[in-house]
């Protein structure tokens, strides 16, 4: 596991992101075989805290309170895909503390081995 820090944003509407080094997405990225064909994701490199549309805060009144900290997070070198888009697992006991604060669960999957994740790029046309 690798480390390194990210800095929380909230907003626009209900979302939450950690954003990171450009450099990180980018290196891993062009590890992945050029045959595949990957394109940068939309937006830059993150790790989501709360997903726009998916999740909805019930303890609105924390909301914004940590905007602008930086985050310590750990990730996983290896590159996983699970076929459309290309990633790199993540974790982090702050966004775990932020959530609950929030009202949330703790990590956004079930799989603790994949609390969050870092995504690299994508194969959809």
């Amino acid at each position: 596991m690798h480390s390194s820090t990210g800095i929380l944003q909230y907003g626009p509407g209900i979302r939450a992101v950690v954003w990171i080094a450009e450099d990180i997405a980018k290196y891993y990225r062009s590890l992945i075989p050029k045959y595949y064909y990957v394109k940068p994701q939309m937006y830059p490199p993150h790790i989501t805290v709360v997903r726009t549309g998916k999740e909805t805060p019930v303890n609105m009144e924390v909301w914004g309170k940590y905007d602008g900290e930086k985050v310590p997070f750990t990730y996983n070198s290896d590159i996983a895909t699970d076929g459309n888009y290309f990633f790199l697992d993540a974790r982090s006991e702050r966004i775990g503390d932020i959530r609950e604060e929030l009202g949330l669960p703790r990590f956004r999957f079930n799989d603790i081995s994949k609390q969050y994740h870092i995504t690299l790029g994508n194969v959809k046309g």
